[in-house]
């Protein structure tokens, strides 16, 4: 399967597009508003045909974002910020004569210029950056200084704001000086948070990067171990099935016993190796590991290694596992390990003469596990604590055999990963049921 990445800076350019359409969309109605309700004086119709304008270049803008990231291949990035120029070059142009016929200097639109400095900021080198915020500059001081000098005629805001700044030069020049160091400012402001987040991301990606890396080391390493173990694995099954089949001897049933345990765990074993060595394979190659699974096969290869421990302890181990429940998407390997687990716990956590039993039933769109013993149960106030990593009951008896701690952590994690859900009800001396819901789809 091959994906097709989107690169930023195009999900940018179509962003930009899109905050031009509510911009304009705002401009035609805060100038029909401001005339028709609040009385001030604009000039309406020269504003309507540069919010045409407007809607016009952001059309092509479209044509032209999509038009690239069809065709453009491997330049569509470098495509993509030249398209973000002319955007950017076009607006300016445009905000400027918006400006020139609602009031000049005197219009709060002009906070506009600032907010195109950052976008330029974001996606630009600081030398491309400043050719912007430069243009914001001289386009801004012509427009000032040519209404001041009347080469251009000044369109007041009559009932918004007094009109006489544009005419006082200790006004131009202050708010000019103001204009052109608060541009500088934002510009270098931006750049910096810009320069430091790509720091930041170059370092993430390193990171992911090595991370990555070491994971094809230890998988690889992982199935070198695994393939040389399945071979040993399969070199001892060979002789203990010579010796099932009484080829070298007869067997008592003492030892015939003996052999048919010392099989069964190869088998099993066996069983967990091959899987260990798919769920590598697949990571080597980068392929999904949640495949379609049968949770009616899981736990049956299961079934058998229980009986055998129960028996071992003398416990009473029973089943029922609904034919019905279909396959879904799950991982083979961590199932049989999530499964394998809590058995596992509840034959080494029962008695002997307790009874342990495996209940798994299909509903609509869950199926429901659950794993019950007649144990040495956990106190309540520590329930919640046996998830932890490395955490034992305080109740558990010094001749029972210690684990990792681990076994219950790793439950709950697959549990998770597979968006299911698992409850424990338990009581001390009573035993313990784990309750686990995992979904179909």
């Amino acid at each position: 399967m091959v994906f097709r990445l989107k690169p930023a800076h195009v999900t940018f350019a179509r962003w930009f597009i899109r905050i031009r359409w509510i911009a304009v969309g705002m401009l035609i109605f805060a100038t029909f508003i401001t005339k028709n309700v609040f009385g001030v004086s604009v000039q309406d119709t020269q504003i309507y045909i540069l919010s045409g304008l407007l809607l016009m270049t952001n059309v092509f803008h479209v044509v032209m974002i999509n038009r690239i990231v069809k065709s453009a291949g491997i330049h569509v990035v470098k495509l993509v910020k030249r398209e973000l120029h002319v955007q950017i070059t076009l607006d300016l142009f445009i905000l400027t004569c918006i400006l020139h016929f609602s009031g000049g200097i005197e219009n709060p639109l002009i906070i506009f210029f600032f907010i195109h400095m950052v976008i330029a900021s974001s996606i630009f080198s600081k030398f491309k950056t400043y050719i912007h915020t430069v243009s914001a500059i001289i386009l801004l001081v012509a427009l000032g200084w040519s209404e001041y000098k009347e080469i251009i005629p000044h369109y007041p805001l009559d009932g918004f704001i007094e009109h006489s700044f544009y005419q006082n030069k200790e006004i131009i020049l202050g708010a000019g000086s103001f204009f052109i160091f608060t541009a500088i400012l934002i510009v270098r402001l931006t750049q910096m948070v810009i320069s430091r987040a790509l720091k930041v991301e170059d370092a993430y990606v390193q990171t992911n990067i090595q991370l990555v890396k070491k994971d094809v080391l230890q998988s690889k390493y992982v199935l070198r171990v695994t393939h040389n173990i399945k071979g040993h694995l399969a070199a001892i099954m060979s002789n203990l099935r010579v010796v099932q089949a009484n080829m070298v001897g007869d067997l008592n049933t003492k030892q015939q016993e003996l052999v048919d345990r010392s099989y069964n765990r190869s088998e099993l074993l066996e069983n967990f190796v091959t899987e260990l060595l798919s769920l590598h394979r697949k990571r080597l190659k980068q392929e999904p590991e949640f495949e379609e699974v049968s949770l009616v096969d899981i736990t049956s290869k299961l079934i058998s290694m229980t009986n055998t421990l129960a028996k071992e302890k003398g416990q009473i181990f029973t089943y029922h596992i609904d034919k019905t429940i279909p396959s879904f998407n799950g991982n083979p390997l961590t199932l049989n390990e999530l499964f394998g687990n809590l058995l596992t716990n509840a034959v080494k956590y029962t008695p002997p003469g307790g009874d342990i039993r495996m209940t798994i039933t299909n509903t609509d769109k869950y199926i429901l596990s659950e794993i019950s013993d007649t144990g040495v149960g956990i106190p309540e106030d520590e329930i919640t604590k046996v998830f932890n990593e490395f955490y034992r009951a305080s109740n558990v008896e010094k001749g029972v055999k210690s684990g990792s701690g681990l076994g219950l952590s790793i439950v709950k994690q697959i549990v998770e990963n597979h968006n299911g859900k698992m409850q424990v009800e338990s009581q001390v001396g009573k035993g313990t049921k784990f309750l686990i819901t995992l979904p179909k789809k």
